[in-house]
């Protein structure tokens, strides 16, 4: 009889994947169920590529390092429906510290529920609980790394109940990150005050203001201070038509949701009704009016000020055209903010 390499027959069954479950907490869970490890599962169902000794971590697999073809065949799920799993694309992969939802995980083991990991907690982005409205607790990447079975999440569940709430005090702001994170998330068009706004637009509008935020901080102008300690990071978000955008955030998810939450207040509020960043310094006003094309009203939504700058250097440009004359004039112009 002739021996020929044959697709996996697929599997008897397999468990029907959670709302908004991550892939690789749902093959964890798959692979709970025959008694295997991950890695042995994905050999014995053909899904890893030919040759490549190297597993991913749990939380990193999507078609680039597996097969959702063969997933597809063995599990009988759609590969689309498994493509949508996967985690968000960014650059680098992960911060420091991710967010995970402390009443998700007790409301899965106070019912006696499999731990089903969310897709969304694996984005940079992610503060705020969609469901719960609630901060996020940190957990440590490499914390996640060291997961190999479904049955490891109880340790993270332990670690994520024990962990102390910093940002209780603010619960205001936790409203106005989980507005900001829904804008993010959807990666189309979304509505904001000052109008129609492309995912590429909003995600410059976001790391424009971050970095003032984070600047204002360090320079102890912001209206309180965050904690210095903890490295910033530039990620790049890869949108819907492949381009990436980056955002520099804290790797460290407590500063990373205290500077988030006030770039959302900055661009859900109108100056007058802040209660942060009602005034910028001159140094973010001269940053914010140099950085580029803006959507039509958004820095005059953000920063009058640096829209005003912006305004009067545009009509020095239409008067003087790019000459000496011209950057003489936009200096002196830059020159008298203060």
């Amino acid at each position: 009889m002739k021996a020929t390499a044959a697709r996996h027959a697929g599997l008897p069954f397999v468990p029907q994947p959670a709302s908004g479950e991550l892939l690789g907490s749902w093959l964890l869970r798959v692979a709970q169920l025959y008694g295997l490890g991950l890695a042995t599962m994905l050999s014995r169902l053909d899904a890893r590529p030919t040759g490549d000794a190297r597993v991913p971590h749990w939380f990193a697999i999507d078609n680039s390092n597996v097969s959702l073809d063969a997933l597809s065949a063995a599990t009988r799920l759609p590969r689309i429906d498994l493509a949508a799993m996967a985690p968000p694309s960014c650059r680098p992969h992960w911060p420091e510290e991710l967010g995970v939802c402390e009443r998700c995980l007790a409301s899965a083991a106070q019912a006696a529920q499999p731990i089903a990991w969310k897709r969304s907690w694996m984005n940079p982005l992610a503060t705020v609980c969609g469901l719960h409205g609630t901060w996020l607790t940190p957990v440590a990447t490499r914390t996640l790394a060291a997961i190999r079975h479904a049955g490891d999440f109880g340790g993270v569940v332990q670690h994520v109940a024990a962990a102390q709430t910093l940002l209780d005090c603010e619960p205001p702001s936790a409203g106005d990150a989980l507005w900001l994170q829904d804008l993010c998330f959807a990666r189309t068009d979304v509505r904001l005050p000052w109008g129609r706004t492309r995912p590429r637009d909003l995600t410059r509008i976001v790391d424009a203001v971050a970095r003032e935020v984070i600047a204002a901080s360090d320079s102890g102008t912001g209206p309180l201070g965050l904690p210095a300690q903890g490295s910033i990071r530039s990620f790049a978000f890869e949108l819907g038509n492949a381009e990436r955008v980056g955002v520099s955030l804290p790797t460290q998810l407590r500063r990373r949701q205290w500077v988030v939450a006030r770039v959302a207040h900055v661009l859900r509020w109108p100056s007058e009704e802040r209660a942060r960043f009602s005034y910028w310094s001159a140094a973010s006003i001269k940053r914010l009016a140099s950085m580029g094309i803006w959507p039509d009203e958004a820095l005059a939504w953000i920063c009058p000020p640096a829209a005003e700058l912006a305004r009067q250097q545009e009509a020095l440009r239409r008067e003087f055209s790019i000459s000496p004359r011209y950057f003489k004039a936009s200096a002196a112009l830059f020159a008298s903010i203060q």
